[in-house]
């Protein structure tokens, strides 16, 4: 039985791939199809920094967008601009009118703009992420400054996705 089952995935894979099919969030980057020819521009944040940590925001972003098109033809392909706002919005009160819980939400406008300036995609994503509201400023500090980590790293996925899907169809 331990033979048959590589056997099988072998078997699979060879069906699969003599029938067309391509996994549709593939990464295309491979010097071939869509990803080798877009380019992450400028990502920002679209307010003044208000809040610590708001700037590390759009690094984070920009370095996992870079993970996956690190190989974009400057000024010859498309060119991908997020512009990211901050808002925190209030989830739970105490009967004291003490705010236990938050979360923060981060709303990105991916605008792609292709080698002629013409926009060809114009979207707009969202990732949310709670943190509890604590006695200590400290304790809370800490907690959205991770909350706000893990929804920058949630968007970054969510923009990785939506320009691979926007690649494979375009």
């Amino acid at each position: 039985m331990r033979i048959l089952t590589p056997l099988y995935a072998v078997a699979l894979c060879g069906v699969l791939a003599s029938c067309g099919y391509s996994p549709l969030y593939y990464n295309t980057n491979n010097g071939s199809g869509a990803g080798a020819a877009l380019s992450i521009g400028s990502v920002a944040m679209a307010k003044v920094e208000t809040q610590p940590g708001q700037r590390l925001v759009a690094q984070e972003v920009r370095q996992r967008l870079l993970q996956s098109y690190p190989n974009g033809v400057a000024g010859g392909g498309a060119v991908a601009e997020i512009t990211i706002t901050e808002e925190t919005t209030t989830l739970a009160l105490q009967r004291t009118a003490q705010i236990e819980r938050a979360k923060i939400s981060l709303t990105g406008l991916l605008v792609v703009r292709d080698a002629s300036g013409t926009e060809v995609l114009n979207t707009s994503l969202t990732s949310t992420a709670a943190y509890n509201v604590e006695t200590t400023p400290f304790s809370t500090e800490s907690g959205k400054a991770f909350a706000r980590q893990i929804a920058a790293r949630n968007l970054a996925e969510a923009i990785d996705r939506r320009l691979a899907l926007w690649g494979r169809t375009k």
